[in-house]
């Protein structure tokens, strides 16, 4: 009875939240704050029914959980957070209507969050500032919607970085010019990064050091200046710990890496600069990049634990410096990459005077295993407007392989594999399933929901049966998977949106 009363009385209170929850307008256009007369159109105190205040600063100090925080077009300083919403009913900061709000012009971090959950940043422009934002020790903090431009502060302060930061969402976003455009650092884990858009850093585009299990998936990377992604551990540099062997199952996918800065080396301006350890790349685009494809690279402090990587599936076209490169190191702590089912044409040199796909100092290392390295057009629908799926007329279509197989006979929803670790299970994200996997020669499909990456056993949502030997790949359609990023569907679709993007 004690149980249910408490039960009852937390019920009430989160109902009584939920319901009080309000809109609170900022708008520096007023000399002084509107407790209960804020006209919307009029922007003035005369005769409206709003509460709104002139100075950011109050209005973000008396948010409460489900309430919105909403901007007027006008120009603000630092996002300086002090509330946490929950789960089910957030703090949400946003612009109002088509408005533009600017937060700009501050020697600080425009956005500043630490030790809260549960927040969302929607839609506003930032400008012209110190450093993108900071969160610290949070959770679910959700950022979409909005354009960074222009951070003027080196390393990674200028850029938005997480640290300790978990279930965060950044999504929809335009990054524009600054050192390390986003980083993820000292255990932000389970995070997303999704359907961004990433223009010129002096650096990295995207930075993760020893954090694991994010979701990296449909940006557009697109840096001139430097390089695009880097993964490492983490070697005390910035305001970061020293923590080796820490960076795991992080997955790209979808994403396009559409150009960087050209070089004479292969391992400084790479698309992916990678020493992580069981990352997972797969089904992207790598097009322009003048500095190198994807290198597994070692380095003696952040990439001292360099293994068991997996890429498969994605498509390579007209970098420089090697689509795939693989370090000459005989370190016993780099080892185990496959590399599988990869489409590559036209990739050259670091002169771009010869042809060079694939650059791998030790294939024990980094084992390249049925790609396809092209000598000829493979019949992409139109790679000039980036195009890159296969048309009709195709050598390659329903010549792809299986990523795994299964080592024994059986019937269930417990299915052992040669290697679990190509699949990911959603990581508990909220809001993310576990890969869609098919078997060889048949049509029935079956979801994720966990993997034991010890026992190499996949858990799946329904029964499914098979044979020992039989091919397991993430769901495709024909007789067998493509080879590079796109199944062949019998169509003809648009071109993808990501042609390179010009920097003025």
């Amino acid at each position: 009875m004690r149980l249910f009363l408490r039960l009852s009385v937390l019920l009430i209170f989160y109902c009584a939240n939920y319901a009080s929850a309000k809109q609170i307008y900022i708008d520096n256009n007023l000399a002084s704050k509107c407790p209960a007369s804020y006209n919307l159109e009029l922007r003035d105190c005369s005769s409206g029914t709003s509460v709104a205040y002139n100075r950011l600063s109050e209005g973000l100090g008396n948010l409460n959980p489900g309430d919105e925080l909403v901007l007027r077009e006008g120009t603000y300083g630092q996002l300086l957070l002090v509330n946490s919403g929950i789960r089910e009913s957030p703090i949400t900061i946003k612009s109002y209507g088509n408005e533009v709000s600017k937060i700009m012009n501050i020697n600080q971090p425009a956005i500043l969050i630490e030790g809260l959950s549960d927040i969302i940043i929607d839609g506003l422009s930032f400008e012209n500032i110190v450093g993108f934002g900071k969160i610290y020790d949070s959770t679910r903090i959700t950022i979409k919607n909005n354009i960074f431009d222009t951070a003027t502060a080196s390393g990674t302060t200028g850029g938005l970085k997480f640290s300790r930061t978990t279930y965060s969402i950044v999504t929809g976003n335009t990054f524009r010019d600054a050192a390390d455009t986003i980083v993820l650092q000292d255990a932000s884990d389970q995070n997303r990064i999704e359907s961004n858009v990433f223009i010129a850093a002096s650096h990295s585009l995207l930075s993760i050091r020893c954090s694991n299990r994010n979701i990296i998936r449909g940006n557009v990377f697109d840096n001139p200046n430097q390089k695009s992604v880097e993964i490492y551990d983490c070697e005390g540099t910035s305001d970061g710990p020293v923590r080796y062997d820490a960076t795991k199952y992080n997955v790209f996918e979808k994403n396009r890496f559409v150009r960087t800065r050209s070089s004479d080396r292969n391992h400084r301006y790479n698309a992916i600069q990678h020493g992580g350890q069981r990352t997972i790349v797969r089904h992207n685009i790598f097009t322009n990049n003048l500095g190198g494809g994807v290198n597994y690279q070692y380095y003696d402090f952040e990439s001292r634990y360099v293994y068991e990587n997996k890429m498969y599936n994605n498509t390579f076209y007209a970098n420089s410096c090697a689509a795939i490169i693989g370090d000459s190191t005989d370190d016993p702590r780099f080892y185990g990459h496959l590399v599988i089912g990869n489409l590559l044409y036209l990739n050259a040199a670091c002169d771009q005077t010869t042809i060079l796909q694939t650059n791998i100092a030790n294939p024990d290392t980094v084992k390249l295993t049925d790609n396809i390295i092209a000598n000829q057009a493979p019949g992409f629908i139109d790679a000039t407007s980036q195009n890159f799926r296969l048309n009709s007329s195709s050598p390659y279509i329903n010549t792809g392989v299986f990523i795994t197989e299964a080592v024994s006979a059986g019937v269930g929803t417990s299915l052992p594999v040669t290697n679990a670790s190509f699949f990911t299970d959603g990581f508990g994200i909220l809001g993310e399933t576990g890969d869609l996997i098919q078997l060889e020669g048949g049509a029935a499909t079956a979801r994720v929901i966990f993997i034991d990456y010890v026992s190499n056993m996949l858990t799946l949502d329904r029964s499914l049966t098979w044979i020992k030997g039989q091919g397991v790949h993430l769901k495709y359609v024909g007789d067998r998977p493509e080879p590079g990023a796109f199944e062949f569907e019998g169509i003809m679709p648009a071109p993808p949106s990501a042609t390179i993007l010009q920097v003025n």
